[in-house]
């Protein structure tokens, strides 16, 4: 269980990284925030994003251009709320607390206290990250392809071109993020989460991470939180592709637009279709799952043993194991976005279209039934009201006045 010293209230920081379970992690905090303060858990945070808005006030950043006046005192407000709870343990968690500077941090530490503040830092195979954080990337309509992330990042480091250098190994490297928070917080209270690959599912995750932090995992309920799942090969070359399309135009609609008509939906049920092709079933049992570039994923290995190495001489607390990371499976060449055959790419877009003729078919259902009820609503008022004013309505009137508006009576 995590280590609560007597009297003191204990600060759990979840700092990243990004996509090794962020957020499903958020994702659970925020649906039991309630059952976690019954338990004497507090999760700071009173919206479903007020934890981004928070990071971006504490780390005073714009987001795609722009920065929300709703921000200016976000991270203030998390702190007087741990501040204000009497309880014995408070969990905040966002993926980009990694990013912070020394400065930034030694804030946040010193805004906390003297509540004695832990750092929590999940990762995983270095080569699973790279899909996944490619993938985010295009879910926020970006449209670099897979190969020139990939190359960029492995010959570049972190002055590979904005955004990606610096919000990749920024966020990812545990030696750089840890080595920041190491400034401010002893690195007994410095804690690694290893994360298995995607389909292992959630579940170790979410158990190493109530062991870690103390919380009672019983009276949570964590069942259908979305996790991290990597996309296909097909649906991340199509949505790729989409976003040269359709993303400048959309504008701040895009990622509710992806999120609620396209990943997971649209794209899958596209998906779905192509791989029923004789073309994606000649592929084998692989199909058509996402791999690295052939050329890197020994490169990708070797650099996850690096990184399990200098943390496993660091001295920092590890929920898990850290051979878990070079040990695992990786995801060793398949099929890459940029080789999905152009076939698979247009039957999936026939799916994920007549996907969205479907939605847009129910949608104009409701709107109808919706006005229906409407006029039907307007035509009741009117009767009811002509049944008050007039001075001596026919029982004819009467009855169909009563009929249309359900009044009983003779």
């Amino acid at each position: 269980m995590g280590e609560r010293p007597t009297g003191k209230k204990t600060v759990y920081l979840h700092v990243g990284a990004p996509t090794a379970g962020a957020d499903f992690l958020q994702g659970a905090l925020w649906a039991n925030r309630r059952r976690l303060g019954d338990a004497g858990v507090c999760y700071p945070v009173a919206g479903p994003l007020e934890h981004f808005g928070a990071v971006m006030d504490l780390r005073e950043m714009s987001w795609g251009g722009r920065r929300d006046p709703a921000w200016d005192g976000a991270w203030d407000d998390v702190v007087r709320r741990v501040r204000d709870w009497d309880g014995p343990t408070a969990v905040f968690s966002h993926g980009l607390l990694g990013g912070a500077t020394r400065e930034q941090v030694a804030r946040a530490v010193a805004d906390l206290e003297p509540a004695e503040v832990h750092v929590v830092f999940a990762t995983r195979d270095l080569g699973w990250q790279l899909i996944l954080d490619w993938q985010e990337q295009i879910r926020h309509a970006h449209t670099i392809t897979f190969e020139r992330f990939v190359d960029d990042l492995v010959a570049l480091g972190i002055d590979a071109p904005e955004p990606y250098g610096e919000m990749f190994w920024g966020l990812h490297d545990p030696v750089r993020v840890l080595g920041g928070w190491e400034s401010a917080v002893p690195k007994e209270r410095v804690h690694v989460l290893t994360v298995p690959p995607p389909d292992a599912g959630p579940g170790p995750l979410w158990a190493r991470f109530c062991a870690l932090t103390g919380i009672d995992p019983g009276p949570v309920d964590v069942e259908g939180i979305p996790a991290d799942e990597p996309l296909s090969a097909i649906e991340a070359e199509l949505l790729r592709r989409l976003n040269v399309k359709i993303g400048p135009s959309l504008g701040v609609d895009y990622e509710g637009i992806v999120r609620d008509h396209l990943v997971g939906h649209g794209l899958a049920e596209g998906t779905r279709l192509a791989e029923g092709t004789r073309l994606a079933e000649a592929r084998g049992p692989g199909g058509t799952a996402m791999g690295l570039p052939a050329r890197h994923a020994a490169w990708a290995a070797e650099r996850t043993r690096e990184f399990a190495a200098s943390l496993r001489a660091s001295g920092y607390r590890v929920s898990g194991d850290l051979d878990e990371l070079i040990s695992g499976r990786h995801p060793g060449p398949a099929l890459l976005p940029g080789d999905v055959p152009e076939e698979l790419i247009a039957t999936a877009s026939v799916g994920v279209v007549a996907h969205l003729l479907k939605e847009l078919a129910a949608a104009h259902e409701r709107i109808g039934l919706a006005h229906l009820h409407g006029e039907l609503a307007g035509v009741r008022q009117n009767l009811e009201r002509l049944l008050e004013t007039a001075a001596s309505p026919s029982p004819a009137l009467q009855r169909a006045a009563r009929r249309a508006t359900g009044r009983r009576g003779p």
